[in-house]
C-alpha cells in the first residue's frame, strides 16, 4: 500500500525522490541508501569479455567475481559495467531492416547472475547500454570481421528508437525490476564522443542524442518510475547538454530526465578548469550550469597523477594521488568516484603512454572506507582468501568444447608450450593447442592432438617452433575435441620454453574463459581450485575450493547443507537458460542438517541457488 500512495503522489508531480534498489534514493545532490548518504566508490570493469558479457555468450563469472569481490574486499560498493556497448554481439539485429528485434538469448540470465552475484557482496552496479563506438565503422565486430553500423545508425531514428525500446530495452528492465544490486541504467557513455565535439569517424547532432536519452529516460522510468537513470558524460564542461529542459525540449518525454550526472576526467586531456578533484560538486554546478543533482564521478586513472605517473605533457597542472581523488570526491560534494579499470596492468599508447592498474585505486578505496564506512557498507561480506598450489579445473559437457585466454605474448624465442592435464573424465581426452596470430587473430592449430586418458595425468608438449607468427600471440585456445567427452579435467603449470605463462597460484579467479560460442552446456565452469579430487566416485558435480558454500555439499541424489542459525530458506534449482526448474525447499528452517532430494530432476546441466540462514550462493551443477 506505501508504494502504491508512492506512486500516485509522483504522478501528480508532488514527488522530489527516485528509487532504485529497494533503500537507494536521491535526494538534493546526494544519493541515499536507507535514509542516510552513500557514497559509491569503486571501479569500472570494462569489460570481462568485449561485447559479449550479456548476449549468448555466457557470463565470464572469473572476471566478474574478482572485480567484484575485490572492490568488496578493498571496501568499495560499486562496480560500473558495460552491456550493449557497440552493438556488435547484442542485442539481436533483424538482418533485413537493422532494427533491434530482441534480446539474445542468454542476455537476462547474464544480467541477473552479475547483479546476484554483486548483491552476494553488497556491490551495486552502474549498468551501461551503450558507448560512443556506436559511430565507430573502423572497429572490430568478431576477431576479424569489421563492423557494420548501419543498424547503430538507424538506432537514432525514430523507427530505430523505437524498437529497441519495445523490443530490448523494456523486456530487460521487467526482468531486472528493482534489483538489489542496481543503482542505476546509464544511457551512455561518453556519448559526446559521438558529436562534432567528439572523435567518432560518423557524427551525430547533439539534439539527437538528447532526444534518444530523453525517450529512452522516459521508456525506462513509466515502465517503472522507481528506477534511476543516468549517463556518463565525458567532460563536466557538457553536463549542462543533461539537464531537465533540454532534454525535454529535445524528445518531448516529461519524464525523460536523469536522476543524477556522471562525468569522465582523464588529466592527459583535460585541465584543472574541469577537474572535479580539484572544485567541488557546488563550484562544478555554478560554474557550468548543470542541474542539482548527485555527480558520480564515473571514470577517472586508476594510478592517480602524481610523481611517476604525472607528466609534464598532461593538460592538469595539479598532480593528485589515487588516494586523494577518492578523498577529495567525498569531502568535494561528489556521490562517488568509480577508477578506471579493474583489469589493469596496462600501457595506454593513445594515453601518452600512460600505465595504470588498478591496486592504487584498491589501496585509495581500502583508505577511505577505514574512515568513511558507514557511508559507503552496504552489508557485510565474506571474502574467501584461500591460496595454494592452484589448478585451472574444466567441466566439459559438449563436444568440441574449448577454452581461451586473451593476452599478448612474444612466443619466439620458445620452441615448445606445455601444460600438465589430469584428466578426472571416465573417457580419454583429446587436447589440441591452438593460437590467434597477428592483429588478424590468424587461427592456427599446432600439430596435435595430446591424449590424456581416462583417471590419469600427463605433460602435455607442443611444438611451435614452426610458427612464424608467434612473436604476436594474441590468443592461446585449449580444444579438447573427445567426441562424447564428459567429465573434469585438471590443467596446471602452463611453460613456453622456460617462462612460466599460467600456474593458477597467485590469483584465485585468473582463470581461462570458454570459447568464442560456447555455452554453459558445453562447459558448465571453469574455476581455480586446490585439490585433484575435484570430481571423484559418485558426487555428481559441485565445486570443492573458492566459491562454494563450506556448509553446502551436492551428492548423487541429494543436498545437504548445514545452517548455523534459524530463518528463512529458499533451495531452488534453474535451467542453464534461467529458467527454474525446481523448488527443493523455501520456507522457515531450524538450525542445523538438512538434506533436500534431487530424485525426478533428470541428467543435465542445472544451476542451484541456494539463499538464506546466512548463505548466499549460486553454483553450477551435473547431474548424472
Amino acid at each position: 500500500m506505501k508504494n502504491i500512495k508512492f506512486k500516485m503522489l509522483c504522478a501528480l508531480a508532488f514527488c522530489s525522490t527516485a528509487i532504485a534498489a529497494p533503500g537507494l534514493t536521491v535526494k538534493g545532490t546526494e544519493l541515499q541508501y536507507n535514509g542516510k548518504k552513500i557514497f559509491f566508490s569503486g571501479a569500472n570493469l570494462a569489460w570481462s569479455d568485449y561485447n559479449s558479457d550479456v548476449g549468448d555468450s555466457p557470463l565470464n563469472e572469473n572476471a566478474w567475481r574478482k572485480a567484484v569481490e575485490g572492490t568488496r574486499a578493498a571496501g568499495g560498493n560499486a562496480i560500473r559495467w558495460w552491456l550493449f556497448n557497440n552493438m556488435s554481439q547484442s542485442p539481436e539485429i533483424d538482418q533485413t531492416t537493422h532494427l533491434v528485434s530482441g534480446l539474445k538469448a542468454n542476455t537476462i540470465n547474464n544480467m541477473k547472475k552479475a547483479l546476484d552475484i554483486a548483491e552476494e557482496y553488497g556491490v551495486m552496479v552502474s549498468m551501461c547500454l551503450f558507448s560512443h563506438n556506436l559511430m565507430e565503422p573502423n572497429q572490430w565486430g568478431l576477431y576479424n570481421e569489421k563492423l557494420d553500423i548501419t543498424a547503430n545508425t538507424q538506432l537514432f531514428e525514430d523507427a530505430g528508437t523505437k524498437a529497441f525500446i519495445d523490443n530490448a530495452l523494456i523486456p530487460v528492465v521487467k526482468a531486472i525490476g528493482n534489483h538489489k544490486a542496481l543503482m542505476t541504467w546509464e544511457v551512455f557513455n561518453e556519448p559526446e564522443g559521438m558529436t562534432s565535439e567528439g572523435w567518432t569517424t560518423k557524427k551525430l547532432d547533439k539534439a539527437t542524442l538528447q532526444k534518444f536519452t530523453n525517450k529512452v529516460a522516459a521508456a525506462i522510468h513509466t515502465e517503472n518510475p522507481e528506477l534511476l537513470v543516468s549517463t556518463g558524460s565525458v567532460n563536466i564542461k557538457y553536463q549542462a547538454w543533461w539537464n531537465d529542459a533540454a532534454l525535454v525540449a529535445a524528445g518531448g518525454e516529461a519524464n525523460g530526465t536523469l536522476d543524477f550526472f556522471q562525468t569522465h576526467y582523464y588529466p592527459y586531456y583535460q585541465d584543472d578548469a574541469v577537474s572535479p578533484f580539484v572544485n567541488t560538486a557546488a563550484q562544478m554546478a555554478t560554474k557550468y550550469g548543470y542541474d542539482n543533482k548527485p555527480m558520480i564521478i564515473g571514470e577517472f586513472p586508476a594510478s592517480g597523477w602524481a610523481g611517476e605517473t604525472y607528466k609534464s605533457t598532461f593538460a592538469a597542472k595539479t598532480q593528485i594521488t589515487t588516494e586523494e581523488c577518492y578523498r577529495k570526491a567525498f569531502d568535494g560534494g561528489y556521490a562517488g568516484a568509480l577508477a578506471w579499470q579493474y583489469i589493469g596492468d596496462k600501457t595506454e599508447a593513445n594515453f601518452g603512454g600512460y600505465t595504470y592498474t588498478i591496486d592504487p585505486a584498491l589501496k585509495a578505496m581500502t583508505a577511505l572506507a577505514a574512515t568513511e564506512e558507514a557511508s559507503i557498507k552496504i552489508k557485510d561480506a565474506t571474502i574467501d582468501n584461500t591460496t595454494g598450489d592452484g589448478k585451472m579445473a574444466v567441466t566439459y559437457g559438449g563436444d568440441n568444447a574449448q577454452i581461451e585466454y586473451q593476452k599478448t605474448f612474444d612466443l619466439s624465442k620458445a620452441n615448445t608450450l606445455s601444460f600438465e592435464a589430469k584428466n578426472n573424465g571416465t573417457k580419454a581426452a583429446q587436447l589440441n593447442l591452438i593460437f590467434k596470430l597477428t592483429d588478424a587473430w590468424t587461427w592456427t592449430e599446432v600439430e596435435g592432438p595430446c591424449e590424456v586418458p581416462a583417471g590419469e595425468k600427463k605433460t602435455c608438449t607442443f611444438d611451435i617452433s614452426s610458427h612464424a607468427d608467434r612473436n604476436k600471440t594474441l590468443s592461446t585456445v585449449i580444444a579438447n575435441y573427445a567426441a562424447g567427452y564428459t567429465g573434469t579435467i585438471l590443467y596446471d603449470n602452463f611453460v613456453a620454453g622456460t617462462d612460466t605463462l599460467w600456474n593458477f597460484n597467485a590469483d584465485k579467479y585468473d582463470a581461462f574463459s570458454r570459447g568464442f560460442e560456447n555455452t554453459e552446456e558445453m562447459i558448465p565452469e571453469i574455476k581455480i581450485v586446490y585439490d585433484d579430487t575435484y570430481e571423484s566416485g559418485t558426487t555428481r558435480y559441485f565445486r570443492i575450493a573458492n566459491n562454494i558454500h563450506p556448509s553446502v555439499k551436492v551428492n548423487a541424489n541429494t543436498i545437504s547443507l548445514v545452517t548455523s542459525t534459524a530463518g528463512i530458506l529458499n533451495v531452488d534449482i534453474f535451467g542453464m537458460n534461467g529458467q527454474h526448474v525446481a523448488t527443493l525447499h523455501r520456507g522457515a528452517t531450524e538450525a542445523g542438517n538438512h538434506t533436500f532430494s534431487l530424485t525426478g530432476i533428470r541428467s543435465g546441466h542445472y544451476l542451484l541457488r541456494i539463499k538464506g540462514t546466512g548463505i548466499a550462493a549460486t553454483h553450477p551443477i551435473r547431474l548424472k
